[in-house]
């Protein structure tokens, strides 16, 4: 029977339970272990949170308040829609024409 080995023993600084330390995450709580990957990881998405999305909806300041600029702001949104099926039946379309 091998003994086992009390320097691989790790405690998750999340839940602090003792788990492998071999094993990327913890066993009890699933945290990742190794610190500086988790402080990489957190920085990565906080930097993917900062990025516009690709195709964001035009919104008014003003639209929660005032029926006019709700109307309107409903109005662009509409026109940004028609657009992106208007850009997506083109490409379908020429995705599909023979070479």
């Amino acid at each position: 029977m091998t003994k086992p080995n009390h320097t691989s023993i790790q405690k998750c600084e999340h839940c602090d339970y003792w788990t492998d330390g071999n094993k990327a995450y913890c066993s009890s709580c699933g945290e990742i272990l190794d610190l500086e990957f988790r402080k990489e990881r957190a920085s990565l998405e906080k930097k993917l949170k900062e990025l516009p999305l690709f195709m964001e909806w035009f919104t008014l300041k003003r639209a929660r308040n005032n029926p006019f600029y709700f109307i309107l702001e409903k109005l662009i949104q509409g026109g940004q829609f028609i657009l992106m099926i208007v850009v997506l039946i083109v490409t379908i379309i020429l995705f599909l024409l023979p070479g």
